[in-house]
């Protein structure tokens, strides 16, 4: 078993480093919200690939922050420098039931006996089914041990399923990726956060779920309405959801913004093209959105953002969704 010192796992250290076992979609997506969220907390963090499911942070940034909103990981937890269970991981393993779970990404190795070393090390009390925590190895170039929570980062997505809100519509977003653009977006709990084209509030829903202050504009009453149907669903407590002409705003500053923009016939789209709507859509954001702060707009990828007055482009993800359409994912930093 190959093992590599990173930085040593103590908190309180100016730096450490943070694993992230990534979901297995084969896009840049996973990596690009876990780059977002250790970014929030630090921004002068450095990120290594050593695979494909595999991203390192070294960073200042804490997991128990990440781990309670990350939506495209399978694990996120301190790396241990060397695979050494040291006093201060054993204290936490033992301090109530504990698991072991080996994640093979490379040839097959003999995962049995390492898990039957670990466990003779830690202790008895094992749960499989329900643990208080975890000891995750991925094996991968090399093996990468953390101790992690993965009861914290269970988020429910079926309890918030389109279908299973008030007011459905098909265009409706999933739980999960709409969790995903807002973590791109980088708000904060206790900032306030705009969908200017919110729909049924999917991104609504998820901001309110990790702290934000939510408000939406839809240009359709029958969205607001059904919006604000889905919020008392879920007992949740947004600032409001406006009917109103996002290429137009209503709102004076928000800290965050991420949307998904109509496209498709000119008449979902009120009479104008996809092209001006995100055309006009930027210049308003521009104009709310304090300097630092992000812009995350979903488009087809015929739509290009290139350069923009008071943006940077931080980030493009493409995402194939059938031979005529791609979506991008635009992540804008107000500059």
């Amino acid at each position: 078993m190959t093992r590599q010192s990173l930085s040593q796992p103590i908190s309180g250290q100016s730096a450490s480093s943070i694993i992230f076992f990534l979901s297995g979609e084969g896009t840049g997506v996973p990596a690009a919200e876990a780059r977002a969220l250790v970014r929030m907390q630090d921004d002068q963090a450095t990120f290594s690939s050593p695979h494909s499911r595999v991203l390192v942070a070294s960073t200042t940034a804490e997991p128990s922050q990440i781990e309670a909103r990350v939506a495209y990981s399978r694990r996120v937890g301190r790396l241990l420098s060397d695979g050494a269970l040291r006093e201060r991981e054993l204290k936490v393993l033992r301090k109530g039931t504990y698991a072991i779970r080996v994640y093979e990404l490379e040839k097959k190795r003999d995962s049995d006996r390492l898990v039957t070393k670990l466990a003779a090390e830690i202790g008895d009390d094992v749960s499989l089914d329900n643990p208080d925590t975890e000891l995750t190895v991925v094996r991968a170039d090399r093996d990468y041990f953390a101790v992690t929570k993965p009861s914290r980062m269970k988020q429910n997505w079926m309890v918030r399923r389109p279908r299973a809100r008030a007011f459905f519509h098909p265009s409706a977003i999933f739980p999960k990726f709409s969790r995903l653009l807002v973590n791109l977006s980088a708000v904060m709990a206790g900032e306030t956060f705009l969908d200017p084209f919110c729909g049924t509030g999917s991104l609504l829903l998820e901001a309110s779920e990790i702290g934000a202050r939510p408000v939406g504009i839809d240009l359709h009453s029958k969205m607001v309405k059904g919006a604000h149907r889905n919020a008392g669903k879920f007992g949740q407590d947004w600032l409001g959801v406006i009917r109103a002409d996002a290429r137009r705003m209503p709102l004076n500053k928000v800290d965050a913004i991420a949307t998904d923009i109509p496209y498709g016939r000119v008449s979902t789209t009120s009479g104008s093209t996809s092209a001006a709507i995100l055309e006009k859509l930027i210049k308003e954001a521009a104009s709310i959105l304090p300097d630092g702060k992000r812009l995350v707009v979903m488009h087809p990828k015929t739509l290009e953002v290139g350069e923009t007055d008071g943006f940077e482009l931080e980030e493009e993800l493409h995402l194939p969704v059938h031979p005529k359409l791609t979506r991008t994912i635009s992540v804008l930093r107000r500059v």
